[in-house]
């Protein structure tokens, strides 16, 4: 186990970073992603449970048991829009066997009504004919990013000079409030393809969403891709660096039995099969955030030998 003790100064992201952490794996594992465009002072209040309504507190419960019933998890994502004090819109994302499917609405409802984004998208589907279909933007990336510095210094300090990087050179970005990790501050929700990234800075960022670095490059950036599982997740990153930025047209998915992993995909008219054992690694001593210095175990993996298994389609 690798010990490390920050200054009383120092920031959890700081911390990870001077222990050499590994972020692979602390993706959340997604079907579903909500993005509520919501202006920044409303953050606090929807995270504020003890000013939630019935109905809202309600609806948090009923989401609790779509999860226990299905083991489907969702993301719900408060990202700032682009003018202030405008009506409640929403981003929906479903997970597909290749990212996730981008679904745009617009509503005539206060941004305070918050809730019923999250019930006609994850709940009561139906109800999207009352909203406005708007017409979707081009297929480049969203880069959601975190900049809650309110709930976590490190979000501020590092999240928002990346997310003025990526405005200023043309990539669809959002201040974004906290989704969790933040030890990985600068970190970020990549959609549609689902990838969630760590320690960015502002020249990184630009470069992982113009795809001007190799995967191989920014491997130990990767948190994950949330359309899998945690171990999926590790084997999910091999491939990537093994087939470049045309994996995030594969289509995959994963089979886990304790620590073994499958990965089954399918790309450019190929299908296959790539086999390995994770396995754990030293566990690390760290922060849970900036304002708590307790120390926490956080665990860490390592990817046994990959197999792979190749057929072509015909």
């Amino acid at each position: 186990m690798t010990l490390v003790r920050p200054s009383r100064l120092a920031l959890c992201a700081d911390a990870s970073l001077a222990a050499g952490e590994d972020p692979i794996g602390t993706a959340p594992h997604w079907q579903e992603v909500t993005v509520l465009e919501l202006g920044v002072p409303m953050w606090a209040r929807l995270r504020d449970v003890a000013s939630w309504t019935a109905e809202q507190s309600g609806l948090f419960e009923r989401l609790r048991g779509k999860v226990e019933a299905s083991g489907a998890g969702f993301g719900l994502l408060m990202s700032a829009p682009v003018q202030a004090d405008q009506p409640l819109r929403v981003r929906h994302y479903v997970r597909q066997r290749a990212g996730f499917m981008r679904r745009d609405y617009a509503s005539g409802l206060p941004q305070s009504e918050w809730a019923r984004g999250l019930i006609d998208t994850l709940l009561e589907p139906e109800n999207l004919s009352a909203w406005q279909a708007l017409d979707l933007p081009d297929s480049a990336p969203d880069f959601h990013v975190c900049t809650h510095g309110t709930v976590d210094a490190a979000c501020g300090r590092y999240g928002v000079p990346v997310h003025a990087a990526l405005q200023a050179a043309g990539t669809r970005a959002w201040r974004t409030g906290h989704f969790g990790g933040h030890r990985f501050a600068a970190t970020a929700v990549e959609l549609p393809s689902g990838y969630l990234w760590a320690h960015l800075s502002p020249e990184l960022a630009v470069r992982v969403a113009r795809r001007e670095v190799h995967p191989a490059e920014v491997a130990r950036h990767l948190r994950g891709f949330a359309g899998l599982p945690q171990l999926g997740q590790l084997l999910d990153r091999e491939l990537l660096i093994h087939y470049g930025w045309s994996w995030l047209d594969a289509q995959r998915w994963a089979e886990t039995e304790g620590d073994s992993v499958a990965l089954h995909f399918e790309l450019n008219g190929m299908s296959g099969v790539a086999r390995a054992e994770v396995l754990p690694a030293a566990t690390l001593k760290l922060p849970s955030s900036s304002h708590k210095p307790t120390l926490s175990d956080v665990k860490q993996w390592q990817l046994g030998e990959v197999r792979l298994e190749l057929r072509t389609r015909r």
